[in-house]
């Protein structure tokens, strides 16, 4: 393998203390850990340890690519982030979160697979990239701006076509759930790393590179990516330019954009001159995914806001830098019942009505301030719910674990119409992640949900076996049974994604309606026929030249998750008691009903014994839920296991 195929073949490495800058080899790690999250967590073992909180200068704030970013690899248009995440609750712990845009692919033709930031700046700073040129440079004039204004700021002084990450206000005043922005929608928002940078006091950073990408094998590479690209365009998971209201396209010159390097897909839509409600003035915005219930206008988020304002109210979110996830899923509906119930009627004096756009804008200025009863918000509302000793059973209601709202789950998250057994593979997905696990795992649940429309149940159990091993996997007939293997696996792949990496929504590529048997292939005249849940392995040869075999590739994912495992254990104490802390959320009514034509809860029972088979599966202690020596010294991790032992 050329060493540096795919790979920048160094990662920047920067202290905001002392204002040095020094790089770190790529090379060693990049087979072991593949890259983005994969190198991410192997940093994270090496460097940070117990006690050091979020907002600690020592908390390093970890910003990865991946062998195939910056290529012509569909959808690989990700950016990895992790380090102490100050959403979680009720101790920040570390975990991790992405974005989609240009930046990591600039960042990859600067030369750089990744930065380590650690430190704190003396004063407000920004970091500027240029290729080797590496320059600490003073953002006193910038500090205060929204992210909009603060990515003007830098157009308009570097050079063209430069890529910005940035934070808000919200950031600057460490809201527990603040952002980091690039362009006007794309975002890492779980996990409140735009408060690390803030913390920082790292405004933003700007990079513009000049080099390119090695690939190891180009004619083949070149041609899995087009026959991936035809195949991208099938079924009910299809995105090609959506279709839009007519009204929108003439009177806000509404279009289907891709929102990420390299996507075939046109998920998002760019609003152009949007007149304010709340406020004078016009909005120029992309929206997509969560930033549409802004509107109000479904079943349950149904404030009625209309287009107009639920566009206004999305674009000030994302200028001051808040994460539209914990506002439209955790943080407004958890208001909204607390008023139904008569635990709060207002906010500083101000009514709260859902359906008025000038509460919104108001209410989310004030969190990004920390004005007022805003400065209790910004905490988020598993701590608020502590903090003011009212709206807890609510606050169990929404958020499953980890102080994150729920998401693709059936319970709590209203929005996504998943269903009894699916969510029981959602739930062991919850049970053992750091986060919310949906930023790249909506593979199984999510994918079902929607396939489900156009391949009938007995088709899918059939991709089923050839996926995950059996048929009952995804058979609505055993909502117990052999349902640890795919959470397994759907765990596994999320590492993938967020360590090659590539966008959660577009892969895997496990279904199609264009062959007999709904089996996703595709054909090239160098390769032969791929199938599914082989082509992320085929792009990450042909890119890198890596002589992994296939089995090698995938048990790279068990290692990473694993190694992250192991942070969670030696730095917080993880074990299984912490795990089934999700139940009691489960085991609520589900809200809607699956094939059955019943709605579900989870049997604790059942569940109980599933777990138990899922820790087996893993090789981790039944008891514990903590990885065993065995196990960890298969997949290379014996340094690990040492450290391990000594808490045992």
């Amino acid at each position: 393998m050329g060493s540096n195929y795919g790979w920048a073949g160094k990662i920047l490495r920067i202290n905001l203390t002392e204002e040095t800058t020094s790089t770190i080899d790529t090379t060693s790690a990049s087979e072991t850990f593949i890259g983005g999250r994969g190198i991410a967590a192997k940093i994270a073992w090496d460097e940070i340890h117990s006690g050091i909180d979020a907002f600690n200068p020592q908390n390093l704030l970890i910003i990865m690519n991946g062998p195939l970013t910056g290529t012509l690899a569909p959808a690989s248009g990700r950016t990895h982030f992790s380090g102490i995440a100050p959403q979680v609750y009720p101790k920040p712990w570390y975990t991790r979160s992405n974005m989609g845009g240009w930046f990591g692919s600039e960042l990859k033709y600067a030369g750089y697979d990744g930065i380590i930031v650690a430190g704190r700046g003396a004063k407000p700073i920004y970091l500027s990239i240029l290729d080797d040129a590496i320059d600490f440079r003073d953002a006193s004039d910038v500090w205060g701006r929204d992210t909009f204004s603060t990515q003007r700021y830098f157009q308009d002084n570097h050079p063209a076509n430069s890529k910005v990450i940035c934070i808000g206000p919200a950031g600057e005043n460490l809201v527990r759930y603040s952002i980091i922005q690039s362009e006007t929608e794309n975002a890492a928002g779980q996990g409140g790393f735009g408060a690390v940078m803030g913390a920082k006091n790292l405004k933003a950073i700007i990079v513009k590179g000049s080099g390119s990408v090695a690939i190891a094998q180009p004619k083949k590479f070149l041609e899995l990516c087009l026959a991936i690209n035809k195949e991208f365009q099938t079924g009910p998971r299809e995105r090609p330019n959506p279709s839009l209201d007519p009204e929108r396209v003439r009177r806000y010159g509404a279009r289907g954009v891709a929102c990420s390097h390299a996507c075939p897909w046109r998920c998002a839509v760019i609003y152009r001159n949007v007149p304010g409600v709340a406020y004078p003035g016009v909005n120029t915005t992309m929206m997509h995914c969560v930033a549409n219930i802004f509107s109000g206008q479904s079943t349950f988020y149904n404030w009625n806001l209309g287009v107009e304002a639920g566009i206004e109210v999305s674009a000030v979110a994302n200028k001051l830098g808040l994460n539209h996830w914990s506002l439209s899923l955790g943080i407004i509906p958890w208001l909204r019942e607390c008023k139904e119930q008569g635990l709060l009627t207002e906010i500083d004096g101000m009514p709260i009505e859902l359906e008025k756009p000038e509460f919104w804008i108001r209410l989310l200025r004030k969190i990004a301030y920390r004005e007022g009863f805003g400065d209790i918000l910004a905490e988020d509302i598993p701590r608020v719910a502590d903090l003011l000793n009212k709206g807890k059973r609510i606050r169990d209601t929404f958020y499953p674990a980890y102080g994150f709202a729920g998401h693709w789950d059936g319970h709590g998250d209203k929005a996504n119409p998943v269903f009894f057994p699916l969510w029981i593979v959602s739930a062991l997905q919850w049970l053992t992640d750091t986060r919310d696990p949906f930023s790249s795992g909506h593979d199984y649940s999510q994918n079902l949900t929607r396939w489900s429309v156009a391949l009938t149940w007995k088709e899918l159990s059939r991709i089923g076996e050839k996926i995950y091993g059996s048929p009952k996997a995804i058979d609505p007939e055993y909502p117990y049974e052999y349902k640890a293997q795919p959470a397994i696996y759907t765990q596994h792949e999320s590492v993938l994604k967020d360590s090659l990496p590539l966008c959660d929504q577009a892969w895997p590529r496990f279904y199609s309606t264009h062959v007999d048997d709904g089996y996703a292939r595709v054909s090239t005249p160098s390769l032969g026929t791929i199938y599914g849940k082989s082509l992320e392995y085929h792009l990450y040869v042909t890119a890198t030249g890596s002589q992994l075999t296939e089995k090698e590739f995938w048990e790279c994912a068990e290692r990473i998750f694993n190694l992250e495992r192991a942070i969670n254990i030696r730095n917080d104490e993880r074990t299984r008691e912490d795990d089934l802390r999700i139940i009691p959320y489960f085991e609520t009514l589900e809200n809607r009903p699956g094939p059955s034509g019943q709605r579900k809860r989870l049997n604790k029972t059942k569940f109980l014994k599933l777990v138990d088979e899922y820790y087996v599966l893993r090789g981790w202690d039944k008891e514990r839920g903590w990885p065993t020596r065995e196990r960890l010294e298969l997949l290379g991790l014996k340094e690990v296991a040492d450290e391990l032992d000594n808490l045992r």
